[in-house]
């Protein structure tokens, strides 16, 4: 069912992107693309890492800049503690605590893990820990690209009326995110830093809300 749903949504894409914009390569201008969440959840401590490829600077400036793979590491625990380092496959080091988040956060330079499952080793004050961290993929969550392809279906006219002799005036984001199911974010955002944002089901690509700001 999901492959059908996806395959519908590309022959859709390709009705709507046909005359001027035809030659259109949306895909060409995603300047954030967040394609895994793993997970760890139990015993009041909770750990995120979130996988990306995103542009280097991060700006909302409607132009897709160079790309970088990265990684976040988000952490909260129902201990406080004074130092926290992490490895996750050799890479990591020393967490910051965000105040305003109110948890432990690491960011470092990634090109992915081909795997289900990230083993994460904690040292809290000075205390080792290990934890298993599963990743939210499953077989019926679509790609961020195919997830793109429903939104371009949904709302073809936020895309062509950027669109100038085949070349997209504006930069889009996609971020895959998980709560109790996958969901994606898709963010369009022009020149002026003005954006049309977009939540999908991960699994049917429908749109389940919009709402549009400025950065």
């Amino acid at each position: 069912m999901k492959k059908l749903f996806c395959i519908t949504c590309i022959a859709a894409c390709a009705a709507i992107l046909s005359g001027c914009t035809r030659q259109t390569d949306y895909t060409e201008y995603i300047s954030e693309l967040r394609y895994d969440v793993f997970l760890y959840s139990g015993d009041s401590d909770e750990i995120k890492v979130y996988l990306s490829d995103r542009e280097v600077p991060f700006m909302a400036d409607g132009v897709k800049g160079e790309m970088n793979g990265i990684a976040e590491i988000y952490a909260t625990f129902d201990t406080r503690y004074d130092e926290v380092y992490i490895d996750v496959d050799g890479l990591g080091g020393e967490m910051s605590y965000m105040t305003v988040k109110n948890c432990w956060y690491i960011s470092f330079s990634c090109s992915g893990f081909d795997k289900d499952t990230l083993a994460a080793e904690l040292t809290l004050n000075g205390n080792g820990r290990e934890y298993t961290l599963v990743s939210v993929l499953s077989d019926g969550v679509m790609s961020g690209q195919s997830a793109l392809g429903c939104v371009i279906e949904y709302d073809g006219d936020a895309f062509t009326s950027l669109t100038e002799n085949g070349i997209f005036c504006g930069e889009i984001y996609i971020r895959l995110l998980y709560d109790d199911k996958c969901y994606y974010y898709i963010g369009v955002c022009d020149r002026s830093g003005n954006i049309k944002a977009y939540l999908t089901d991960g699994e049917t690509g429908r749109v389940i809300a919009e709402h549009s700001y400025t950065a």
